[in-house]
């Protein structure tokens, strides 16, 4: 697989595991502010908040990136395929009438629009330099 396809699909599967693992625990429940103060700069219950926060930012920024992929086709593999793997890539062939070739190129392309949306244009820079091999 290519270095940089493989480093698209490591924001996704990153996701999925978040995903599900929030799902199994039910999340942390809200943290709750002392109202006395310590003696510390913060305390458990502020980072745990914050930690929160990020995760949930995180979510919504991988979501949002996947909400805004116009090809729903491109969509449908990201969410079936490589989120929740509920389809397998024989199936997914049936199901477009394709190649295995082709669904694979079409799924490269789908991570290449997830990329776009998802912000990592060093990634993408480096997918459109030429290849030097020595």
């Amino acid at each position: 697989m290519r270095k940089d396809i493989k480093q698209i699909r490591n924001v996704l599967k990153d996701y999925a595991k978040v995903k599900a693992d929030l799902n199994q625990v039910n999340f942390l429940p809200s943290p709750q502010f002392d109202a006395v103060s310590s003696h510390s700069n913060s305390n458990h219950a502020e980072s745990k908040f914050v930690y929160h926060a990020d995760l949930s930012w995180q979510l919504h920024r991988v979501e949002d990136a996947i909400d805004n992929i116009k090809d729903s086709k491109y969509r449908f593999i990201i969410n079936k395929y490589i989120i929740n793997k509920k389809y397998t890539r024989p199936q997914l062939c049936q199901r477009y009438d394709i190649s295995l070739r082709s669904f694979n190129s079409m799924k490269n392309r789908a991570l290449v629009e997830f990329a776009k949306n998802y912000g990592m244009d060093s990634l993408l820079n480096e997918m459109n330099k030429p290849q030097v091999y020595e």
